[in-house]
């Protein structure tokens, strides 16, 4: 449950917390870029207290400072309502709102692209203009969030079931008959993440991942938890697995040629937490290592 932002010093490990959100969102879709945060409610509700309006909210933290461990001189803002978020309902549809859940989402340059539940479609946020426009008539084609590599993405394919690696851009299609000209489309190329070309094995993955954001030697984590208790299976337990994998990558020189990034080293490493005090809900390091 997201209620205000918090950072922690490299230093000391002490807690900066930031503003209080303007809404209480559960698992909000959150995306730094530059000076800003931005905050959306991934599964928006049109009554009550969790979730609701205003669903989107941006926090601008160049003139911020940190005063008695506070970060003070910002506060959240309310930005344009999603055009998909469900609005103008009439009283049935009030009573029975339509489901909507922000299923695919990655930020290009200014751009916050975003495909969700029950529509088709890829809508664009400009963070400049602040203004929502729909981008294309085809969905993202991963699941969650797509992650900077390089100037390429990493996503989890809805498809293929597996990390995959996207080229991602905006471009102004020429003139048609059904579009103006210098109107924005989306050009979207899929390359295989694979560990060994000739045998075309895939690399291990499990849709929750983090790029290591090293440009000269490009690498990713992949890892999964399990509960790790001896009585039956609970979501609600006191010890846990994680299995994290580690993958350095080729150049991405050859891309177009090979269709595909190689990975060159591997690691996987184990580690075991313990909470006796507090139980852990699974995953809940999972969820953490994600952002």
């Amino acid at each position: 449950m997201a209620r205000r932002p918090s950072s922690t010093t490299s230093r000391r490990g002490d807690v900066i917390l930031g503003p209080k959100l303007l809404s209480t969102k559960s698992y909000p879709v959150v995306l730094p870029i530059g000076d800003r945060i931005y905050a959306l409610a991934r599964k928006p509700s049109v009554k009550g207290e969790v979730n609701f309006v205003p669903w989107f909210e941006v926090l601008d933290l160049s003139q911020a400072q940190v005063a008695d461990g506070h970060l003070v001189s910002c506060e959240w803002r309310p930005l344009p309502r999603p055009p998909f978020f469900p609005w103008e309902l009439t009283p049935t549809q009030y009573l029975f709102p339509p489901e909507v859940i922000i299923k695919s989402y990655v930020v290009l340059g200014s751009c916050i692209l975003l495909s969700v539940t029950g529509q088709t479609g890829t809508y664009m946020f400009d963070t400049v203009t602040e203004q929502w426009a729909k981008l294309d008539n085809g969905d993202l084609p991963f699941a969650g969030g797509a992650t900077p590599h390089g100037h390429l993405f990493l996503g989890f394919s809805r498809s293929a079931k597996e990390i995959t690696l996207y080229k991602i851009a905006i471009c102004a299609s020429a003139a048609s008959p059904s579009t103006k000209a210098g109107c924005s489309s989306l050009s979207i190329a899929e390359f295989r993440v694979v560990a060994d070309m000739e045998a075309g094995e895939h690399v291990v993955s499990s849709g929750r991942f983090v790029s290591l954001g090293n440009h000269d030697n490009p690498g990713f984590c992949s890892f999964r938890c399990r509960s790790n208790d001896t009585a039956p299976l609970d979501f609600e337990h006191t010890r846990e697995l994680v299995t994290m994998r580690t993958y350095t990558s080729e150049s991405q020189d050859q891309l177009e040629s090979t269709r595909a990034l190689l990975i060159s080293k591997r690691w996987k490493q184990v580690y075991s937490i313990c909470d006796t005090t507090r139980r852990l809900t699974c995953p809940c390091l999972e969820d953490v290592m994600s952002l």
